[in-house]
């Protein structure tokens, strides 16, 4: 499943099928000059359009608003754990040190969220997340026997199933009756990432509580939205315009 997911994914990317269309386009404009051309044009101008910031709040600002207003540690709950979804760090293996990227937010919520004692763990859900969430938890404060670990998790469906076989396992161990409540958590992730990882971990016994951070969009537009934005194509957007078109399409498939 994992491996259909990531080939379905590069078929329906929109940045791989406008490539295609202006490239198939310009190929029938030597046989079909009309057909071409009128391929070759929507191909340039959407990708045009995918790359600019417009493009980029049109999609992500439905997928964030939700979720204004529920960053506020106080607000939150106690639970039975933090879960934090991986993606934020990498880690390479000639490096000292992990490499973080602007959704690092992540570690450092739920480490934020711990300390405020809203949790007494932090579940790290992820591949490679043990050699690079747990070190920046760690310099957090965030003591190693508070923090449990899910390295096999590949995507958002694999972080709720083996999330919860986690917790689950762990309620056992503690001998928590297997007619108890099921135990809650409070997820951490991005949150244009929230809506899909909401409705994976919504299909699992875990009761869950959103507790997004990083607000991408939220903060551009707070930066100031002129009218450039809507003419002028931009190298760090096109990555971040098509994570947000992989949520509406995970959104889709999910239903």
């Amino acid at each position: 499943m994992y491996i259909l997911n990531k080939v379905v994914w590069f078929f329906l990317n929109p940045l791989t099928i406008f490539l295609v269309c202006s490239v198939v386009g310009i190929v029938l404009a030597a046989r079909r000059r009309r057909v071409g051309l009128w391929l070759a044009g929507f191909g340039i101008a959407a990708l045009w359009f995918f790359s600019t910031p417009t493009c980029f709040m049109v999609l992500g600002l439905p997928l964030e608003h939700p979720y204004i207003g529920l960053q506020k540690v106080e607000s939150l709950p106690k639970a039975d754990a933090v879960v934090v979804l991986g993606g934020g760090i990498s880690k390479a293996e000639d490096l000292e040190y992990p490499d973080m990227n602007e959704s690092a937010d992540r570690v450092w919520h739920a480490a934020r969220i711990w300390k405020a004692g809203k949790a007494p763990l932090v579940v790290v859900s992820g591949s490679d997340d043990l050699k690079s969430t747990v070190p920046l938890l760690l310099d957090f404060g965030v003591p190693r026997d508070a923090i449990a670990v899910d390295d096999k998790s590949r995507n958002t469906y694999e972080n709720s199933r083996f999330t919860e076989s986690l917790l689950v396992e762990r309620a056992k161990e503690r001998g928590v009756s297997a007619d108890g409540a099921a135990p809650s958590v409070l997820l951490v992730t991005s949150a244009w990432h929230m809506s899909r990882a909401l409705g994976n971990f919504s299909k699992t016994s875990l009761r869950v509580v959103p507790a997004p951070c990083d607000f991408t969009v939220h903060n551009i537009l707070e930066s100031g939205f002129y009218w450039w934005h809507w003419l002028t194509p931009n190298n760090d957007v096109i990555a971040r315009t098509g994570g947000m078109a992989k949520e509406w399409l995970g959104r889709l498939a999910r239903r």
